[in-house]
């Protein structure tokens, strides 16, 4: 993501100043009657806008976990910054250089120890479901070592398409196709633009509902992570909001209510590993 209006920044300045002071600790939460939520802009079936509405798993997790509270829920959508970190430092603990503040929780954040160690501003808890990169098409190889001839499409810069790119030496860089988000990739698979598309189980499971393609998992030899964990964030001052957060996030697991969650957006619930 490119760093413009630094002049338009400059005289932002004042007004960032000028922000509210940030809630202090979960009664401060609950005083105020409000739960803001950073949520990934455009990152469907996680959090989108349909009908004028946000909708995804991620928004309504997040008003499951204001209504167990008793707050009412204000989201921030964010743009991806650069990587994690950034998305961290903009959304939780500094804010953005244009303004707008922080959130007192940020829902999809990878579940990582080596993330956590770099971000002590922050307190990563709760995985709340496991994701794993994945294949469709009209067939699933066993192993991606196996994969033959066909174009295969991909969201450009994505775990997906590094790991491609760089499978035996860069045997399939010719197959690839390129495009600017995952959906988009889909769309060529359904449009007989690509043979194949390979990424993340969930934004698969989301885009083909029709059951007219293959979904699967080969096996995926030196991706280092073949599946990873995805829980919230807060600030490291705001741990009391995250062990009550994860109380609801357990609760609604032990119901079978997250499961059913996901199952309204097409996708098959794959719990996280116990910590």
């Amino acid at each position: 993501m490119q760093r413009r209006h630094f002049l338009t920044a400059l005289l932002l300045t004042p007004v960032l100043l000028a922000l509210p002071a940030q809630a202090a600790n979960l009664d401060d939460i609950r005083a105020s009657g409000v739960l803001k939520v950073a949520v990934y802009r455009d990152f469907p079936p996680f959090s989108f806008v349909k009908d004028g509405e946000l909708n995804g798993t991620d928004v309504e997790l997040a008003r499951a976990i204001g209504k167990k509270l008793g707050v009412s829920v204000n989201f921030m959508p964010i743009t991806p910054a650069d990587d994690v970190d950034g998305d961290l430092r903009n959304a939780v603990w500094k804010g953005h250089y244009l303004g707008g503040g922080t959130a007192d929780l940020m829902m999809h954040v990878p579940f990582d120890r080596e993330l956590a160690r770099r971000n002590d501003n922050v307190y990563l808890f709760s995985p709340y479901y496991s994701e794993n990169l994945a294949w469709a098409g009209s067939t699933v190889p066993t192993s991606t070592w196996q994969i033959g001839q066909e174009s295969i499409a991909v969201e450009n810069d994505s775990l997906a398409d590094l790991y491609l790119s760089a499978l035996q030496g860069g045997r399939l860089r010719g197959q690839i196709k390129h495009y600017p988000s995952a959906m988009g990739a889909v769309a060529a698979l359904q449009q007989d633009k690509a043979g194949a598309v390979y990424g993340t189980q969930s934004e698969l499971e989301w885009a083909l509902p029709s059951g007219d393609w293959r979904i699967g998992q080969p096996q995926a030899p030196g991706l280092l992570k073949a599946r990873w964990e995805i829980g919230m964030a807060t600030k490291e001052s705001l741990r009391d909001l995250a062990w009550a957060a994860s109380d609801v996030v357990n609760e609604l697991r032990q119901s079978g209510e997250l499961a059913r969650l996901f199952q309204r957006y097409r996708l098959s619930y794959r719990a996280p590993d116990e910590h």
